[in-house]
């Protein structure tokens, strides 16, 4: 019998491929005439494998999970304290080229899959990962970082989402079928982009973003969970984080290049909120009423 979506071993599968392609790049690393000494020399030796590619996400993901295997290694005693890898590996990710546009959060209505992703700010991968405890929605999936990992966590909608309320998610869960998707650590956002590429409307809705300089992604509905959660809800980072399954540092980062910054900067400084108007579901610049993606053919 094929396993589930939910199935522990169609995930590991995945998990084992892409460990054992990393692996494979630190056994050449260190299998040299004149090997590494420490843990700079080897994450520099693995950074020049894709110099063409600064900040590339294979490249990223190498120099994490070879850092966490040493923090590891050097935490049993089974490696020296040279071997210890720095706390800021951006001067081994690098910094990509290419302008960053920004990401615009999208508002989806119609199919199951994205309407969890709206009402619940989930990754694409993390449809692989859901389960009802007590009739509540959770998601189990664990993402591993330089900072740790994340921890499964109950699943909630924004208070000011009173839309999600009919769509009756955790009572609909057990009887919806989910896009199936190719298990392993960062497919399900590739499975997601390749069917929207398909739909005419993401296609109209993409020329349109991209001619004010603006960019729709699949994690666009992540990314609107995250705008509304400060600018209508006036949450602080931390719940929201908590929320969406990382740290608070990690939550500032991805959405410091934000106009809705000053959002989190004001919070900061105890700063009044933005009346709730009809303007703030989405940043300046956007229209302002929420667009409707049909993803249907």
């Amino acid at each position: 019998m094929r396993p589930g979506r939910s199935d522990p071993r169609r995930r590991g599968v995945g998990l084992r491929r892409v460990c054992r392609h990393h692996m494979n790049h630190v056994l050449g690393a260190v299998d040299v005439t004149v090997p590494p000494q420490n843990a700079k020399q080897l994450l520099e030796t693995l950074a020049r494998i894709w110099a063409d590619k600064p900040g590339g996400r294979t490249r990223q993901i190498q120099i994490q999970s070879t850092s966490a295997l040493l923090r590891w290694a050097v935490a049993e005693r089974r490696l020296g304290e040279d071997w210890e890898p720095p706390q800021d590996l951006a001067v081994f990710v690098g910094r990509s080229r290419a302008a960053k546009a920004i990401t615009t959060p999208l508002e989806v209505e119609h199919l199951f899959a994205f309407q969890l992703m709206a009402t619940y700010g989930l990754r694409p991968e993390e449809l692989q990962h859901l389960q009802i405890r007590q009739g509540r929605l959770w998601c189990t999936y664990e993402k591993f970082a330089s900072r740790g990992k994340t921890r499964p966590r109950v699943l909630r909608p924004l208070p000011c989402d009173d839309w999600a309320g009919g769509w009756r998610l955790e009572e609909r869960f057990p009887t919806q079928e989910l896009p199936p998707m190719q298990p392993g650590p960062g497919l399900g956002g590739g499975y997601v982009g390749h069917y929207l590429m398909n739909r005419p409307l993401w296609k109209e809705l993409r020329r349109e973003y991209e001619a004010k300089g603006e960019k729709l992604v699949p994690y666009s509905c992540r990314h609107g969970y995250a705008h509304r959660a400060h600018v209508i809800c006036n949450l602080p980072p931390k719940v929201v984080a908590a929320a969406m399954g990382h740290s608070v540092q990690t939550h500032l980062a991805a959405y410091s290049c934000w106009p809705m910054v000053y959002v989190l900067r004001a919070q900061r400084r105890n700063v009044a909120r933005p009346e709730r108007t009809r303007s703030t579901l989405v940043p300046p610049g956007l229209p302002g009423t929420p667009r409707l993606l049909w993803v249907g053919s």
